[in-house]
C-alpha cells in the first residue's frame, strides 16, 4: 500500500511539472475541434451547401441544400445496419486520431527527458535524497507516459466523440429516423470506450520495449538523448542490412514503435489484438522491455549531475 501511494505522489508531481503537455494541451486541442464541430453546424445553417455523389459518396444521394449534419443524420438513416456502424466508426475513428498522435510524441519527448533532465539541472541529488528508490522513480515515469497521460488524451476523445454524436442527435429531431437504431446504437459509445482502455494496456505492453528504451537512454544520454534514441538503432540496422542483407530487427523494432492500427474499434484490429497476446513475439517484447527498465534503474542508481 505504501509503495502505491508513493507511485502517485510521484506521478501527480510529473502532472505538475509537465502540466501544460499533460492538461493544457489535451484541452486546448479538444476545444478546438469542438469549436470547429460548432462552427460546422451553425454555417451549415445558414449557407447553402452544394454537394455532389463524388464529395459525399456514402450518403447515397446528392445534397442540393440545407443542414449538413441532418444530411449526414438521412444518410445514414439509408444504410444498412452494418454500413452505418462501419461509417460511424471511421468518423469517430477520425477524432481520436489527432489526439493520440499529439499523446505519442508527448510521451516520446517527455521520457527522452525525463532522466535526462534531472541530470541536467542537478535535481537528481536532491530526489535522491528523498526516501523512494530508483526503480519506483523510474516506473512512476513510464507509468505516467504510457498510462496516465494518455488517459487524459482519451477523456479529450472521448468528449469529441459524444459531442459529435449529441449534434447529430439535434439534426435528426426534425425528422422520422430512429436516434438510437440510426447514431446511439450503432456508435456503442460504451463498448468503444471501454476497447480503448484495453488497446491502451495493449499498446503499453506491446511497445515496452520502445518506451523502456527511452528510459534508458534518458537515463545514460551525457549530451542531446535524441540522437541516441534515434541514432543506435539506425546504426544496428544498417549493420544488420550490410551482415545479412535482411530486415528482421528492422521490421520488429517499427512493429513496436508504431503498432497494429490502435484505438480502432473494428473486428479484425481486435482479432489481431487477441492474437497478438498468445504470441512468442509479445513474450520477447516483455523481456526486452524488462530488461531495458532493469538497465534504466540501474543508470539511474549510478546517475550523477551532468
Amino acid at each position: 500500500m505504501r509503495v502505491f501511494n508513493q507511485l502517485s505522489i510521484l506521478i501527480r508531481r510529473e502532472f505538475w511539472e509537465h502540466r501544460n503537455t499533460f492538461v493544457i494541451l489535451p484541452a486546448v486541442i479538444t476545444g478546438f475541434f469542438l469549436a470547429m464541430l460548432l462552427l460546422a453546424l451553425i454555417a451549415s445553417n445558414f449557407a447553402t451547401v452544394s454537394m455532389s455523389d463524388e464529395d459525399i459518396g456514402f450518403l447515397g444521394q446528392p445534397m442540393e441544400s440545407g443542414n449538413l449534419f441532418t444530411y449526414v443524420v438521412e444518410g445514414l438513416g439509408r444504410l444498412q445496419a452494418a454500413d452505418r456502424a462501419a461509417y460511424l466508426n471511421q468518423g469517430l475513428q477520425i477524432m481520436v486520431s489527432p489526439l493520440m498522435l499529439v499523446w505519442w510524441f508527448v510521451s516520446f519527448f517527455y521520457l527522452l527527458g525525463a532522466l535526462f533532465e534531472d541530470r541536467r539541472d542537478r535535481s537528481v541529488l536532491f530526489w535522491k535524497s528523498l526516501p523512494v528508490s530508483d526503480s519506483l522513480t523510474v516506473i512512476s515515469k513510464l507509468v505516467t507516459a504510457v498510462i496516465a497521460v494518455p488517459m487524459v488524451y482519451l477523456a479529450g476523445a472521448a468528449l469529441l466523440q459524444f459531442s459529435a454524436l449529441l449534434l447529430l442527435t439535434f439534426s435528426a429531431l426534425g425528422t422520422e429516423l430512429s436516434l438510437w437504431d440510426t447514431i446511439w446504437g450503432p456508435a456503442s459509445l460504451l463498448g468503444r470506450w471501454f476497447g480503448y482502455l484495453g488497446l491502451l494496456l495493449f499498446y503499453a505492453l506491446w511497445c515496452l520495449p520502445f518506451f523502456a528504451w527511452l528510459l534508458a537512454v534518458s537515463a545514460f544520454a551525457k549530451s542531446i538523448p535524441l540522437v541516441w534514441a534515434i541514432g543506435l538503432p539506425i546504426a544496428l540496422i544498417i549493420t544488420e542490412r550490410i551482415l545479412t542483407r535482411d530486415s528482421i530487427l528492422a521490421d520488429w523494432m517499427s512493429n513496436h514503435v508504431v503498432p497494429l492500427q490502435m484505438f480502432d474499434g473494428n473486428s479484425a484490429v481486435v482479432e489481431s489484438v487477441a492474437a497478438s497476446l498468445l504470441s512468442f513475439q509479445f513474450v520477447i517484447a516483455l523481456a526486452v522491455g524488462a530488461a531495458l527498465i532493469g538497465l534504466a534503474i540501474w543508470l539511474r542508481g549510478k546517475a550523477d549531475e551532468l
